[in-house]
């Protein structure tokens, strides 16, 4: 928030604000010094918060997230490092000096070494350095002796790198323990996914609108009423490939958990219009259903089956949509050839000169914050109502929620995994092709269209994205398709 005070350019007006600011950071800082000062920290603690460090410097540092205005990004990240050395040498072995220290001196010199935001290689820098010091800095973490807490966390404490395949807990979001993932629940949760017999018509089930082959969207700008064909959803149908990777579910963030969602679009009367006591009824009655109830939850089917375990089932089955295996995650994970020199010409433009990783952070290319990837976000793009008319969409999106009017038009951050597959794209559809979606962010979003809004949250210059730029970023996209 200082930034803003001081780039792009320091004036006088700017200047009682920016003194404010600093001595309310000043005062925070020496309260935090004065609490900790009487509380031993734990040396697992330590070692936690250094790794969950490099992990914000991967995907924030040098992604202008925290320097959108200076763009000193590779400067910040390595006097970061060199704070983490220091605290890191309290606990690095001579055995382990040649390699972490190594990573640590050498990753700092690669980000002073090339310090202009707009060329920097990040794939390297990840590639080279960022996984290498995450990796280094778990192993000392796992060396150590006694217990550690376990944090509800969606990324895994014991994670090596951000890319680790099974870095990130399905289970996280999950309404409690008694809610979690079993094969048991999935297989249950597979069939009811399928069954039209949930519906209120008995004619559309939830794969109805979430086709497979479509990475579980429907390839139409909205969907059609359950009741009336030539009527219209309000908005896009989303892909469920990861949804479990994410903090609040539909485009304005209404529900909290998956079974909520669920329960949602079952009661919705223009999605499925079902019944949740005709449901119960159907599935208590049918005998295969009824025993695959009793295996999916032996310990409660004893008192009947109920509309949360209806729900849990179905969420379960989402949850184990989760994919994070694509060429990408591959070239992550060590496997150089995994991605093509455009590909990674575009990884770096998403990274730096574009800015489309300030919004849809890695590895999950959503909204989810790092580094402890709790909380989703959501942004005010400014989206027209049609490409023929460049008036806003009326959808007010999470305002409708929260009431809060920074918040009119702003919708959830979606994640742009298997992105070739989920065309249309944008909350109500408005654009067939990845090509207009790019021009949209190149032109300012909303602004760039002549919109007028006034808490536009995306940025309003122009990016100066080249056409060839273009082709590369989204050439780099369709290496994130998960099989």
């Amino acid at each position: 928030m200082i930034e803003q005070f001081i780039y792009p350019k320091y004036d006088s007006a700017s200047k009682k604000v920016l003194i404010s600011e600093v001595r309310h950071l000043i005062t925070n800082t020496d309260y935090l010094i004065s609490y900790f000062t009487d509380h031993q920290f734990a040396d697992w603690r330590i070692l936690d918060a250094a790794k969950l460090e490099v992990f914000r410097i991967i995907v924030l540092g040098i992604t202008g997230f925290d320097n959108s205005l200076s763009l000193n990004s590779m400067k910040e990240s390595s006097e970061s490092l060199k704070s983490l050395r220091d605290i890191l040498y309290l606990y690095i072995s001579k055995k382990e000096k040649t390699t972490l220290l190594q990573d640590l001196n050498g990753s700092i010199a690669y980000l002073n070494h090339n310090p202009d935001f707009d060329s920097f290689d990040r794939a390297t820098f990840i590639t080279s350095f960022g996984n290498e010091i995450s990796a280094g800095i778990a192993q000392l973490e796992q060396n150590l002796p006694g217990d550690k807490i376990k944090y509800n966390r969606m990324l895994r404490q014991e994670v090596r790198t951000l890319f680790d395949s099974d870095a990130f807990n399905v289970d996280a979001f999950s309404p409690g323990p008694e809610y979690r993932i079993t094969g048991a629940k999935v297989g249950l949760g597979k069939r009811l996914f399928y069954d039209p017999l949930l519906s209120g018509t008995g004619t559309r089930s939830c794969a109805s609108c979430h086709n497979p082959d479509l990475a579980f969207t429907d390839g139409m700008a909205k969907h059609t009423d359950v009741h009336v064909p030539s009527k219209l959803l309000t908005r896009n149908v989303p892909t469920l490939f990861n949804a479990a990777l994410q903090s609040n579910y539909f485009y304005d963030m209404r529900a909290l958990t998956l079974e909520d969602q669920v329960h949602d679009v079952i009661s919705s009367k223009q999605e499925m219009d079902g019944s949740m006591d005709a449901i119960l009824k159907y599935v208590s009655a049918d005998k295969s259903y009824h025993s695959l109830f009793v295996t999916a939850f032996s310990e409660k089917t004893g008192k009947g089956i109920s509309s949360d375990q209806v729900t849990n089932a179905l969420a379960c089955y989402i949850r184990s949509l989760t994919k994070l295996n694509s060429r990408f995650d591959k070239y992550m994970l060590g496997n150089r050839d995994a991605l093509s020199k455009q590909e990674l010409k575009g990884f770096n433009l998403f990274m730096g000169k574009a800015k489309c990783a300030t919004c849809h952070f890695v590895p999950l290319f959503n909204g989810v914050t790092p580094p402890k990837y709790v909380e989703s976000e959501t942004e005010v793009l400014g989206v027209p109502v049609s490409l023929a008319d460049s008036t806003l969409d009326s959808d007010l999106g999470y305002y409708n929620v929260i009431g809060v009017d920074s918040y009119k038009n702003a919708f959830k951050v979606p994640t742009i995994r298997n992105i070739n597959k989920t065309a249309p794209y944008m909350h109500n559809g408005v654009y067939k092709t990845l090509d207009q979606v790019m021009e949209f962010y190149n032109n300012g979003g909303g602004a760039g269209l002549g919109i007028n809004l006034s808490n536009q949250t995306l940025s309003e210059e122009n990016l100066h994205l080249t056409e060839k730029e273009k082709e590369d970023i989204i050439a780099f996209m369709g290496s994130l398709e998960s099989k």
